[in-house]
């Protein structure tokens, strides 16, 4: 995972992506492309650009994917949707899924919200008991023994259950792992951004998307989630991927990734030019309040509102900007 270097500039306003009615199957074919088998997805330009929509996952596959990732915490729902992004000329694969998301959070290991946690365990003491706090842990020998009534077997204190997440999607090669000692893709630190002007025009849409990887109400103190959106057009195609968190009360987190790669070019169909902007903001409610910003949970009700509502509201974001470095 590549760390993020400082803060900088926010970007200008996302361009919209809202999905078309229909995508444009006449505009596909002028473009040189056509729809894949089963009706997934797109080939146009070199690339094959799928998607695959799942369910909620069920009892046996979320013991399985526990069992991969060595924990018993998930989130109330994961799913096995994939957006996938391969060409073959330059052998790269850029993937979205809820398996590698997570387990970045388990490798990013943020502290908890304690501050959301003690809130929710005194109100559900105070109504068991009618005041008071659980034990504390850090009791040394001598403190009062706790009351079996008083359940103190799931410490929500252990790890992140905001399940935020580091993820920015995956990428790989098309033909599969490479051997060891072998060119592996990778992101690079560019100096190049995403042309926020193509993305702007009215051009056809030849493929859209949207999938949820998972999402948590957070034990009903707000929500998390991981979205991806996927847009085709004639000259490029762009991916929005979005981890948004609201602790009500406590605090918020939205992490925005954008994908981009222009698709006008023989050289770019040869090896394609894919850039990757990273945005990240987190603020508690109260640092929202003390510089004027919205600072109600209610104005940040999910994340294509909390997007605008920050945005507009300016405040710190950190900014990283890459694209995948091929082999020469």
């Amino acid at each position: 995972m590549t760390s993020f270097p400082g803060r900088g500039p926010p970007p200008a306003a996302a361009p919209h992506l809202a999905p078309a009615d229909v995508a444009d199957a006449r505009a596909l074919r002028d473009a040189g492309g056509a729809s894949l088998p089963g009706g997934d997805g797109v080939t146009v330009a070199g690339w094959d650009i799928r998607t695959r929509r799942t369910p909620i996952l069920g009892k046996e596959a979320l013991a399985g994917l526990e069992a991969r990732l060595g924990t018993p915490h998930l989130p109330e729902m994961v799913y096995g949707s994939v957006l996938e992004l391969t060409h073959a000329a330059s052998d790269t694969r850029v993937h979205f899924n809820a398996e590698d998301a997570l387990r970045e959070w388990l490798e990013e290991d943020l502290p908890p919200l304690k501050v959301a946690a003690a809130a929710k365990w005194a109100e559900a003491h105070k109504l068991r008991f009618g005041g008071g706090l659980p034990p504390s842990k850090a009791a040394g020998a001598g403190a009062p023994v706790p009351s079996a009534a008083w359940d103190t077997s799931e410490d929500s204190s252990a790890y992140d259950w905001t399940f935020t997440t580091p993820y920015r999607g995956s990428v790989g090669t098309a033909s599969g792992n490479p051997p060891d000692g072998a060119w592996k893709k990778r992101w690079a630190e560019t100096s190049r951004r995403v042309d926020r002007q193509a993305l702007m025009e009215r051009d056809p849409i030849l493929f859209f998307d949207e999938l949820t990887l998972y999402e948590s109400e957070l034990d009903d103190n707000g929500e998390s989630s991981v979205t991806v959106k996927i847009r085709v057009m004639p000259k490029c195609w762009f991916v929005l991927m979005r981890f948004w968190m609201r602790c009500d009360g406590v605090r918020v987190r939205l992490r925005e990734t954008r994908f981009f790669c222009p698709m006008t070019t023989e050289a770019a169909k040869k090896k394609p030019i894919v850039i990757r902007e990273s945005a990240r903001r987190d603020e508690s409610f109260e640092e929202l309040r003390a510089r004027g910003a919205p600072g109600d949970a209610s104005q940040y009700p999910d994340a294509d509102e909390a997007a605008a509502v920050l945005l507009a509201a300016g405040g710190p974001v950190e900014m990283a900007y890459h694209e995948i470095e091929h082999e020469e």
